[in-house]
């Protein structure tokens, strides 16, 4: 959703039906974990030291059969640097007083309601992830926010800029007195939004997600202000391919049903034209090369009937009736029915390129600071000419190099080369993110941002700092799942658990199947300082073998008339019994064709127990979603069908 505070707004298609994300964060899931729930919480021991009082002292790993049941992962494009301090100031917006967390040089700023409700170690968790977030979201688009936004302000809770209405998951928009400061608004401490994410509300949950759906998608709105209508039809293609994980959702195909309700004209383009996503990032940069040259014709900005002309030009087909048909006919009224013709159709020779992979050093890589490497990208000539004299230049962020132009070797049209710059890593701890760019022999650049996001961290010495280890439930039947995580592992070359192998020094989770009584060990080792902990998951055989029955669906609203202009809000709950403690593994399907994702439940007790997911609608419809049981039994899938008839 997007404010109409910035001056695109006068043609804005808002999120006022239904603000939906792809399935790797929508439907939004809860994961309610019982207060109650035995939690077996390991206790540090120092190098030579047994704990005090002892541990018990089951069965050892060996001995017993484990079986690891995966876990969605969700976050595997966005690997986890060290969470570091981000320094913060008081300043004043709208009359608020506001706690600002910003990096020194940055874009980004963090702003919160004094006084925060929310722990200043998950704030800068956020702002790392938030950082990683955001530059896949440039590495989809191929473009960052416009150089006139110099300061981009992520308000975390409500303030006065940030009020939120019914149904609203985040909004992008402008202060009112200066168009170029931007905002975005976030309200992570609503509850009816706290729990509905797919990590833990945690700093390590939150450095992996960096608000992910909803940040994702309010920053590709911010990605198009100062260029172009900031419509849902770019802005959700952008959102669905940043997060999409593994091509599990296909959504760099634009004939996906995902896009057929929220971004009509993309998909209706694809249906009768075949437009791509790479036509469609192509014509991002197309709206640059007109706005750079001072060519906007609609309020400064490119129009529709500008960017009719680049759909039609990449296409070698007229558009005009499928923005029409789209419901675009009221936009070209207000601007005008402009006629508009490209200036460089009939050019002979077009600099146009993708970027391919990274060769070396990809998104995320973690470097000891002042590390030596070469960072190679595999980019392909997309245009119509050979590259000749072209140089990959540094643009933006930090060049970790003084190196700051390649020459880039020549390369015929459809061809791809790899280019290669030597860096090194800085030496100060945290995230640092650099972007580059073609620039041809007439000094004009081209091409998509490539871009560059790396994480340092100072030199290992001192002995390793571990903030919990932990087994939910710690007792379970045969048959039940156990819930594995550990936090943050500070000072640290490498972590394992015995009988796993190596795992994530920033904390993570798994779920285990056990057939015995089991003590897990995490070893973490600095140098030659090693700290260990333990956590047991007892297998009890006075509980009966876990199963799970009764399970249903439901809507809530399951019919709805009225008015929907802000969305309404349908609840869906899935219901289930189990017969002891353990571990449930879910999916929510929505019948939009969005695929489903997967979410758990800690269950610390047999009983009745209920897992929700919210979706906003704004328009009638026939619908539901299901719900479908993964893990620990697999197979049984509920439907929950509702009816909604909007009226004016």
């Amino acid at each position: 959703m997007i404010s109409k505070g910035f001056p695109v707004g006068i043609f804005l298609i808002l999120c006022l039906t239904s603000c939906n994300l792809p399935s790797a964060t929508a439907p939004a899931v809860s994961m309610p974990v019982a207060t109650n729930s035995p939690v077996a919480t390991a206790q540090a021991v120092a190098p030579n030291e047994t704990p005090a009082g002892g541990l018990a002292q089951p069965a050892p790993t060996a001995t017993a059969s484990i079986t690891r049941v995966d876990l969605p992962d969700l976050f595997s494009r966005f690997p986890p640097p060290p969470i570091f301090a981000i320094p913060k100031a008081t300043i004043q917006i709208a009359g608020s007083s506001l706690d600002a967390y910003q990096l020194p040089g940055d874009r980004i700023r963090l702003v919160c309601q004094q006084p925060c409700a929310l722990d200043e170690r998950l704030i800068d968790s956020l702002y790392v992830g938030y950082k990683v977030t955001s530059q896949q979201d440039v590495r989809t688009a191929g473009i960052d926010l416009v150089d006139k936004i110099k300061t981009l302000d992520i308000h975390l809770t409500r303030d006065a800029t940030c009020t939120r209405r019914e149904g609203e998951l985040g909004l992008t928009g402008s202060y009112p007195d200066d168009q170029w400061g931007v905002f975005i608004c976030l309200y992570l401490n609503e509850p009816d939004l706290q729990n509905d994410v797919l990590v833990p509300f945690t700093p390590e949950g939150a450095i992996r997600a960096g608000g992910l759906g909803v940040f994702a998608h309010e920053y590709a709105h911010a990605l198009l202000l100062g260029r172009f209508a900031s419509s849902h039809d770019f802005v959700f293609p952008i959102e669905y391919v940043t997060l999409d994980q593994q091509n599990r959702g296909n959504y760099r195909d634009l004939c996906n049903s995902a896009y057929q309700g929220g971004a009509p004209l993309t998909y209706t383009l694809c249906k009768s034209k075949g437009l791509t996503f790479d036509q469609l990032i192509q014509s991002l940069l197309d709206i640059d090369t007109l706005s750079e040259s001072g060519l906007g014709n609609f309020n400064g900005l490119i129009g529709y009937n500008q960017y009719k002309a680049i759909l039609s030009d990449i296409l070698g087909s007229d558009v005009s009736q499928v923005f029409t048909d789209s419901g675009y006919a009221k936009i070209f009224v207000e601007e005008g029915h402009t006629t508009y013709v490209l200036p460089y159709a009939n050019d002979p020779c077009r600099y146009r390129a993708s970027l391919v992979s990274d060769v070396t050093v990809p998104l995320g890589t973690m470097l000891d600071a002042n590390t030596t490497f070469d960072k190679t990208w595999k980019i392909k000539n997309t245009g119509s000419c050979n590259w000749d004299g072209v140089q990959l230049v540094y643009t933006r962020g930090e060049a970790m190099t003084s190196t700051k132009s390649v020459p880039v070797p020549s390369t015929a049209a459809g061809e791809s080369v790899d280019i290669s710059v030597p860096m090194t890593a800085p030496a100060d701890e945290g995230v640092h993110i650099g972007e580059w760019r073609l620039r041809n022999a007439t000094g004009k650049d081209f091409g998509p941002l490539i871009n560059l996001t790396l994480y340092t961290r100072p030199g290992c010495s001192l002995p390793p700092k571990l903030s919990f280890f932990q087994a939910e439930p710690a007792t379970i039947g045969q048959g039940a799942l156990s819930l594995l995580s550990w936090g943050q592992v500070n000072n640290v070359d490498k972590v394992e658990i015995a009988g796993i192998g190596p795992v994530d020094p920033n904390g993570n989770r798994m779920l285990l199947r056990l057939d015995k009584t089991t003590t897990f060990t995490l070893q973490a080792t600095c140098g030659t300082n090693t700290v260990k902990s333990e956590a047991t998951i007892t297998v009890d055989p006075a509980l009966p073998p876990f199963a799970v029955s009764n399970v249903q669906a439901v809507a809530d609203p399951a019919n709805y008339t009225g008015a929907c202009s802000a969305g309404v809000k349908i609840v869906f709950s899935g219901i289930f019994d189990s017969n002891g403690p353990g571990v449930v593994l879910y999916q929510w399907s929505r019948a939009d064709g969005s695929i489903p994702a997967s979410a758990f439940s800690i269950l610390d007790k047999a009983g009745t127990h209920t897992v929700t997911s919210t979706w906003f609608l704004g328009s009638s419809t026939q619908s539901g979603l299901e719900f479908k049981l993964v893990a620990p039994l697999e197979g049984q899938v509920v439907p929950a069908g509702l009816t909604l008839t909007c009226t004016p």
